[in-house]
């Protein structure tokens, strides 16, 4: 059929173009089992429009089944996978636990079986490999923690398939040269990270040798790995970065870094595109303390641009011609120095800039350079004194810069605030925990237990927030596991009650929780 299906198809498609309606179909002839069908599909008079698309799908059927494939022209013999270093999982409940995570599973919990994997000095069982290749390739998220768990084979397997070359590299025990130059991204990221480490110099001159030959997204992700041990030492590659890399990713990175380091030339120069903005007006003749103001730039400055400083406001920009030169200047400068400059605290000056005329600007300026640099007092002070739409974020972003310790109060103090017909707190504190804890990561015992306690209250006024519940199973304390899956399955003419909506909320989720258990106490002879 593959010779003459072209005739076959354009038999179809006058009548396809303008309607049967406007065009009578008459079926393709041809002989034998699929002429008669097409004969009988042709005898529908009474539904043309069905005819036609009942033909054209038993065409295109056989025309895929005629097709002949073509030898391939790549080498035959393929090097073998290396031996394997560690063992592979070898329990069959939590082979199909973890096959099931692979496909279903909410992405946090997929991450921390995985990482629960590596933690036990496992691997993934080799029947595995394909699936938890194809999940790789769907979600970049997964990466990090799919890579160090696939083996010598899921690489070797990562080097055959050109959707899976993510995860190609070198052996996890080849020597260091050879996992700089052959390893994938992740392995290098990792190997220069290590060294960073233990020799920052050493490191930085690999990376500076090695820049030249990497595409964009290769020099963006090794560069920032500077942030490791960053000094003074590395003011030059990041100052030739800045100003010459062909990838505008490279050199805002490059320029963040700078920003991180006050005795830089680059930050030097910010403070003194700054410093006219700012003064401070005393009062009464220098009498009494004064207050500090900032005024923008009247024009931009002609050698603005060598600092990635643009003039021209970007279209799509809220903030005005004025308030934008000033966000690109005080994003310049490292956060310590408007408080050591001014000497007022991160509250302080967070109450300051609201008082005036540029807070936008200033706070996105202070949030950006934050997001590089976290500091736990200007993060309470943006959480105490938010901003608002302003900066395009929510607290959630500022609460995964803080160290887990110091988030919790926050969620403590807004769950304790939760009663009867206000429990939309329980939402807030749920979203902004699947938010800023990582993967992996939980929060108290004693936070869990509220949330438990708090959270029927809210289950029984919303439905939407049961779809949120798979990621709060996956921070709750482990220790409150148990407690949930010994709870019964509500009775199906229960009155609806806090108490059973929490046991749905729980049937509902009931895969998700026995997996995270299953996997808490994994050990290497599993």
């Amino acid at each position: 059929m593959s010779e003459s299906s072209t005739t076959y198809w354009q038999s179809l498609l006058p009548a396809a173009m303008v309607g049967t309606e406007k065009m009578a179909f008459t079926a393709p002839r041809l002989a034998g089992a699929v002429g008669d069908l097409l004969a009988q599909i042709g005898q529908q008079t009474d539904a043309p429009a069905r005819a036609l698309l009942q033909s054209a799908g038993v065409l295109a059927v056989c025309e895929r089944a005629s097709q002949q494939g073509q030898a391939s022209t790549a080498p035959t013999t393929t090097e073998a996978a290396a031996p394997e270093t560690e063992p592979a999982l070898s329990s069959d409940s939590l082979k199909i636990t973890l096959r099931w995570a692979l496909t279903e599973a909410p992405a946090r919990l997929q991450i921390e079986l995985l990482q629960r994997l590596k933690a036990a000095g496992l691997r993934l069982p080799n029947g595995l490999l394909p699936l938890a290749l194809e999940a790789g390739q769907r979600s970049v998220a997964l990466r990090p923690a799919l890579l160090p768990v696939l083996g010598e084979r899921g690489r070797w397997l990562g080097r055959q398939n050109s959707a899976w070359r993510y995860a190609e590299g070198t052996a996890a025990l080849a020597p260091l040269e050879a996992r700089w130059s052959e390893g994938s991204l992740a392995q290098r990221a990792l190997l220069l990270r290590e060294e960073r480490q233990r020799d920052a110099d050493s490191a930085r001159e690999r990376l500076k040798a090695a820049l030249p030959d990497l595409p964009a997204k290769e020099r963006s992700e090794l560069v920032a790995v500077l942030a490791e041990g960053l000094s003074m030492q590395d003011e030059e590659l990041l100052a030739g970065l800045a100003s010459k890399d062909r990838g505008s990713e490279v050199r805002q990175i490059a320029r963040a870094l700078l920003v991180q380091l006050p005795e830089s030339a680059q930050t030097q120069r910010a403070v003194a595109r700054l410093l006219p903005c700012l003064e401070k007006k005393s009062m009464l003749a220098g009498l009494i303390g004064g207050k500090w103001k900032i005024e923008p730039p009247q024009a931009a400055g002609d050698d603005w641009k060598a600092d990635g400083l643009e003039a021209e406001r970007p279209k799509y920009e809220s903030l005005g011609e004025r308030a934008w030169w000033l966000y690109q200047l005080a994003r310049q400068l490292p956060l310590v120095w408007w408080t050591s400059h001014t000497g007022m605290t991160p509250d302080a000056l967070l109450l300051w800039a609201r008082k005036g005329d540029w807070a936008d600007a200033l706070a996105r300026a202070w949030f950006d350079v934050l997001r590089m640099t976290p500091d736990t007092l200007w993060c309470k002070a943006f959480l105490d004194h938010w901003p608002g739409k302003s900066l395009g974020e929510s607290r959630a972003t500022v609460l995964a810069l803080l160290p887990a310790s110091e988030r919790e109060p926050y969620w403590t103090q807004m769950l304790e605030q939760v009663k009867p017909g206000k429990a939309g707190n329980v939402h807030e504190v749920t979203s902004q925990m699947a938010q800023a804890c990582p993967p992996g990561e939980h929060v108290s015992l004693a936070l869990s237990v509220l949330l438990l306690e708090k959270l029927p209250l809210y289950l029984k006024q919303s439905y939407y927030m049961r779809a949120l519940l798979a990621e709060v199973c996956c921070v709750l304390h482990p220790a409150t596991l148990p407690s949930l899956l010994a709870l019964p399955p509500p009775p199906e003419d229960a009155k609806e009650t806090p108490a059973h909506a929490l046991a749905q909320a729980v049937q509902d989720n009931l895969q998700a929780i026995s997996a995270r258990h299953a996997f808490l106490n994994l050990s290497a002879s599993v």
